[in-house]
C-alpha cells in the first residue's frame, strides 16, 4: 500500500498504537506511556479486583489524592508512584512523566492541556481506565482532524483560554464534537508554553477527542529549557489531508467568561459590572506561576474589592517554591488574597451564596469561570469588568443590579 501522508495528530496516534497507515475511522489499540489516577477513580480499582489482577506496568501509572483506603486498594493492585505535592497535571509535567510526542490517560477535564506541550491527553472514564490497567491497551477510533493556523498579533490581555473560546465560536460547536484539532501557523509562536496548555485544557469542554499544539521554534525552545530527558516533537507531512483547515487572526480573540450554567463563553464586556463576590485562582492547573505573576501586577497597585474573597492555588510545591522567590506570595497576601496548599480544590473554599468567579476547567453549579487575566480583574473590581477598563468607573452599580446573565446556546 504506498504511504499516505498523515497529519500531526494522526502521526501521534500511529507511535502511540504501533501502527502504520492509519485512518479517521479506524479503531486502534492505544498503549498509554502514563495513566493518572485520581481520588475520584475507584471505580479503575474496581475493573481490576473484579478480574483478580495486578497492573503489569507500575512505572508507568500513579495515583494523585484518595484517602487511606483507596491508597491501600492501589499498593495492593501493585501501584507504587503518588502524587501529594499539589495539581496532577503539574507534576506529571514538573516529573517529566509525560513529554511531547507521549500519550497519558486520565479521568481528569484538564488532561487535554497535554496538548500544550506536543503530547496527547486522552480522556477516559474510571471503567475504562480500570480496562487499561488490566489489559495495558485500549481501543478508540481515530477522529477526524481538523487545522487551526493561527496568525496576527493578540491583544496583551488575551490567553489561551480566550484564544479556544473564540475559536470555538467562530468554528461552531458542532464542528468540534468528537474531532480532534491540531494548532499551528505563525501565530503559534506568540504562545508560550503555558497559554497553549491553557488553550488545549478546554478541548473537552468543547467535546474534542483531543487538541494538539504542533512543534515550532518558540515551543521547542521552552521544552529544552524544561525537560531533562529525550523527547520527540509531532509536525504534519507533506501533501496531508484534514477534515477540515480553518484559520484564526489573534487580533479577533476577546476576553471571555463562561456564566453559570452556560455552555458558550462570551466576552467579558456583555456582562460588564456584574458583581462577583469571590474568586479563585488555581485549581485543575491554572495556578501556574505565570497566572501568579499575572493576579500579582494587577492587584497590587490597587488591593481587592472592599467585599471580595480572594483565593489562591499554586499548582505544586515547586510553583510555591518559585513565588516565594519572586516575593509574589507576599505581594498577594498584603494585597487581601489568601494563598492556600497546592492540592486544595476550589469546591473547598467556595462560599455558599457567593458570586463566584473560578478559574477551573469545570466547575460547580452557578460559577462563572474565566481566565486568570478577567479573573484578576474581577477580584480588584468586584465585578466582571474588562481588564483594559480596570481603573475606570463602573457604568451601573451591579450590587443593585437584576440581570440575569445570558445564556449560552
Amino acid at each position: 500500500m504506498p504511504h499516505r501522508p498523515q497529519t500531526g495528530l494522526i502521526r501521534l496516534l500511529q507511535t502511540i498504537a504501533g501502527s502504520r497507515e492509519i485512518a479517521p475511522g479506524d479503531r486502534v489499540a492505544l498503549s498509554p506511556h502514563f495513566v493518572l489516577l485520581t481520588a475520584h477513580d475507584g471505580a479503575a480499582l474496581d475493573v481490576l479486583e473484579s478480574r483478580g489482577r495486578k497492573v503489569t506496568a507500575p512505572q508507568r501509572i500513579a495515583l494523585a489524592g484518595g484517602d487511606e483506603a483507596l491508597v491501600a486498594r492501589a499498593r495492593a493492585a501493585g501501584i507504587t508512584r503518588f502524587l501529594t505535592g499539589g495539581c496532577e497535571l503539574a507534576e506529571l509535567l514538573e516529573q517529566a512523566l509525560v513529554v511531547s510526542g507521549e500519550c497519558a490517560a486520565s479521568s481528569l477535564p484538564e488532561i487535554h492541556a497535554l496538548g500544550g506541550v506536543g503530547a496527547l491527553g486522552l480522556r477516559l472514564p474510571a471503567a475504562d481506565l480500570g480496562a487499561l490497567l488490566a489489559e495495558t491497551s485500549i481501543e478508540v477510533t481515530v477522529p477526524e482532524v481538523i487545522r487551526l493556523d493561527l496568525a496576527g498579533t493578540r491583544q496583551p490581555q488575551i490567553g489561551g483560554r480566550d484564544v479556544f473560546w473564540t475559536l470555538r465560536r467562530e468554528l461552531g460547536p458542532a464542528t468540534l464534537v468528537g474531532r480532534a484539532i491540531e494548532i499551528t501557523g505563525p501565530g503559534l509562536a506568540t504562545l508560550k508554553l503555558h497559554e497553549r496548555q491553557s488553550l488545549c485544557s478546554l478541548a473537552a469542554h468543547a467535546g474534542l477527542f483531543a487538541a494538539l499544539c504542533l512543534a515550532d521554534k518558540a515551543g521547542v525552545a521552552e521544552l529544552n529549557a524544561a525537560i531533562q530527558r529525550p523527547y520527540t516533537t509531532v509536525e504534519s507531512e507533506k501533501g496531508a489531508v484534514w477534515h477540515q483547515v480553518a484559520s484564526l487572526d489573534l487580533a479577533h480573540a476577546q476576553t471571555c467568561v463562561l456564566a453559570p450554567n452556560s455552555s458558550q463563553a462570551r466576552p467579558v464586556a456583555e456582562f460588564q459590572g456584574e458583581r462577583i463576590e469571590q474568586v479563585v485562582v488555581g485549581g485543575q492547573g491554572s495556578g501556574s506561576l505565570e497566572a501568579l505573576r499575572m493576579l500579582a501586577e494587577t492587584i497590587k497597585m490597587r488591593r481587592l474589592a472592599p467585599y471580595m474573597r480572594c483565593g489562591v492555588i499554586p499548582n505544586s510545591k515547586l510553583v510555591c517554591k518559585q513565588a516565594e522567590a519572586e516575593d509574589l506570595l507576599n505581594t498577594l497576601q498584603d494585597a487581601g488574597a489568601v494563598v492556600h496548599a497546592p492540592g486544595t480544590t476550589p469546591d473547598q473554599l467556595i462560599q455558599p451564596d457567593f458570586k463566584t468567579l473560578l478559574t477551573t476547567v469545570a466547575a460547580p453549579p452557578g460559577c462563572w469561570r474565566a481566565g486568570p487575566m478577567a479573573a484578576a480583574a474581577a477580584a480588584v473590581a468586584g465585578a466582571l469588568t474588562h481588564p483594559e477598563r480596570l481603573d475606570a468607573p463602573n457604568q451601573r452599580d451591579s450590587k443593585h443590579s437584576t440581570r440575569t446573565p445570558r445564556q449560552g446556546t
